[in-house]
């Protein structure tokens, strides 16, 4: 393949992942992933280097598209300081202290708690889908900062043991335990995962991969060229799938939300067995 049309490859990437960013509060580490696996694979990359650089490199790419998503809601009225700072806080604590507790001891078995985070997300799916129809029985102002501190923590345990991002669980969280509208909980989910992402981009930038291929600039593990037409795209599109969400029916983006939770439910199962 040419260098070109790996660019343009990435670029489209990134603006499929920012779409769905910003549509669904979800960050696109569904689509960043599997697509950062080949280009990687295909540099000459191998574990355990491979691992750390797609994770850091899917949460770079995150960063992007949840800031840029952020910023399309924040010019359409819906950014919520207060919620999402409280919630990025109770997400950041969890998900660290939990993967400090993993590290302590031999219990955590990832395949075990795989299964469970899939059996969770199918019961949230099948309840989404069957209350669809129904409109949000509370608002924002309906809750103070401790609610959403709640939902921050679960989703940030259950990303650190699950090894994903919280995005999914947070907007299924304040869907269906707080009954909030998922517009307002994407927004939030949207504006808390850069928060999230940050600490650990930071933390694989100053660590230093053993099998990059020489002459190949680099900042820790993030893959500056690789990256730099992926996060164009992201940040391009991104506003675009804000503004998709903004003129959608609120079941119409739940059919797109349960849509994309089978697709991970499928990746989850294909990894594990």
């Amino acid at each position: 393949m040419s260098e070109l049309y790996l660019l343009l490859l990435l670029f489209f990437f990134g603006c499929l992942g920012g779409f769905f960013a910003g549509l669904l509060g979800i960050g696109g580490g569904l689509v960043f992933i599997p697509v950062l696996s080949y280009f990687f694979g295909k540099l000459g990359i191998v574990d355990p280097d491979l691992t750390k650089a797609i994770i850091s490199n899917s949460f770079f790419a995150i960063v992007f598209s949840g800031i840029s998503a952020s910023y399309g809601q924040y010019k359409k009225g819906h950014f919520y300081p207060r919620q999402v700072l409280t919630t990025s806080a109770g997400a950041v604590v969890a998900s660290l202290l939990t993967s400090w507790i993993i590290s302590q001891g031999s219990w955590y078995n990832k395949t075990s708690f795989t299964f469970i985070f899939i059996a969770v997300l199918i019961l949230l799916n099948v309840r989404l889908y069957l209350k669809r129809h129904q409109e949000a029985k509370f608002q924002l102002s309906d809750y103070g900062s401790a609610k959403f501190i709640q939902a921050g923590v679960l989703a940030g345990a259950f990303a650190a043991l699950s090894g994903l991002g919280g995005g999914f669980i947070m907007v299924m969280l304040f869907v269906q335990w707080l009954e909030l509208d998922i517009k307002e909980s994407t927004a939030i989910s949207t504006g808390t995962i850069p928060f999230i992402s940050i600490p650990l981009v930071i933390y694989y930038m100053i660590q230093q991969p053993q099998s990059y291929p020489v002459n190949t600039f680099h900042v820790g593990y993030i893959l500056v060229y690789v990256m730099l037409p992926l996060i164009v795209g992201v940040l391009l599109v991104s506003p675009i799938g804000v503004k998709v969400a903004a003129r959608s029916k609120p079941h119409t983006l739940k059919m797109v939300f349960i849509f994309f939770s089978i697709i991970l439910v499928a990746k989850m199962l294909y990894e594990i067995l």
